[in-house]
């Protein structure tokens, strides 16, 4: 009985961590998934609209020290994906674990994928209706990257 009851109280411990994460947001920073160009570049000004394909993307650079890159996906005019690549030297000053930590308090522990690309560390939240994506390279801080997707 004493077996059963210690192997319970880890498990009771990690699923109150869970129930503890932040819901996810539909959405980037305060906008919800569907929010057009207009609204979007109002929000997060100086930058500026290219195409990428047949997407269409807003893009800033540089927009704050932490971030070198911040990218707005659009489908007929309409937000579906944000990503975010973080200054190289901010990563390197705050380190990839911290950065790590903040997206872990923020969403629960997510679920890590190695499958898609050796050198990269993936870890995963998602719902029914969001996808989010930190990626990072161990050696490559300059790659390190958040993706926002509208499933």
């Amino acid at each position: 009985m004493k077996k059963h009851l210690l192997l319970l109280v880890p498990l009771v411990l990690l699923f109150c961590a869970q129930a503890f994460a932040a819901p996810i947001f539909a959405g980037y920073g305060k906008l919800p998934w569907g929010t057009d160009v207009k609204s979007v570049s109002k929000a997060y000004p100086k930058g500026k609209m290219t195409k990428l394909g047949s997407q269409d993307i807003y893009k800033q650079v540089a927009p704050s020290k932490e971030i070198k890159q911040r990218s707005f996906a659009f489908a007929n005019n309409r937000l579906v994906a944000v990503s975010v690549t973080m200054n190289p030297a901010y990563v390197k000053k705050n380190g990839i674990e911290k950065l790590l930590a903040m997206q872990k308090k923020q969403y629960g522990e997510g679920v890590i994928d190695r499958t898609s690309a050796p050198h990269m560390v993936t870890y995963r939240w998602q719902d029914r209706d969001i996808r989010i994506t930190f990626a990072y390279a161990p050696k490559r801080p300059e790659m390190t990257v958040l993706m926002y997707e509208k499933k």
